[in-house]
């Protein structure tokens, strides 16, 4: 799944509706451009303001989201809860996060947090959620990806 949008959190509900019908097989997912936060928990999400930054819509609230709501979110919330990143990664999704997309948007948020671009590029990579890999670059990702039998599909 090569994500490049957070698009409503359809990225995740496409690796899910994938593994539905194929209780055996793996889904990859290449978190990349403006949908790299996808790999954060909330803690990012509050200190660097992503949600209002990035205009991404919390589904609970209808408000910029201050965490990410695709990281255990409320039952009910997203359009299947099986969707959620928490859920997929217990499922054995393979996730990987672009580090071309780190380091421009910590980059570009650092002042929202009041550090350095150096300093939100670290604190970035170290708080990437447990099971998400930082991979050079996204679309080097989902070529890799390709090279070794996946399929393409593109996640919005």
């Amino acid at each position: 799944m090569d994500a490049y949008e957070i698009n409503g959190g359809f990225p995740l509900a496409f690796a899910y509706t994938f593994l539905l019908p194929n209780k055996s097989a793996t889904a990859v997912v290449v978190l990349r451009h403006s949908a790299f936060s996808i790999a954060f928990g909330n803690a990012m999400w509050e200190k660097y303001k992503i949600g209002g930054s990035l205009k991404i819509i919390d589904p609970e609230t209808k408000a910029p989201a201050v965490k990410n709501p695709f990281l255990r979110p409320t039952a009910g919330v997203l359009l299947v809860d099986d969707m959620a990143l928490d859920r997929l990664l217990d499922r054995g999704v393979v996730f990987g996060a672009c580090n071309v997309a780190l380091l421009i948007q910590s980059k570009m948020l650092a002042g929202n947090a009041g550090v350095s671009a150096e300093e939100a590029a670290k604190e970035w990579a170290a708080n990437v959620v447990l099971g998400i890999t930082i991979i050079p670059s996204g679309t080097w990702g989902v070529n890799r990806a390709q090279e070794l039998g996946c399929t393409y599909c593109a996640g919005g």
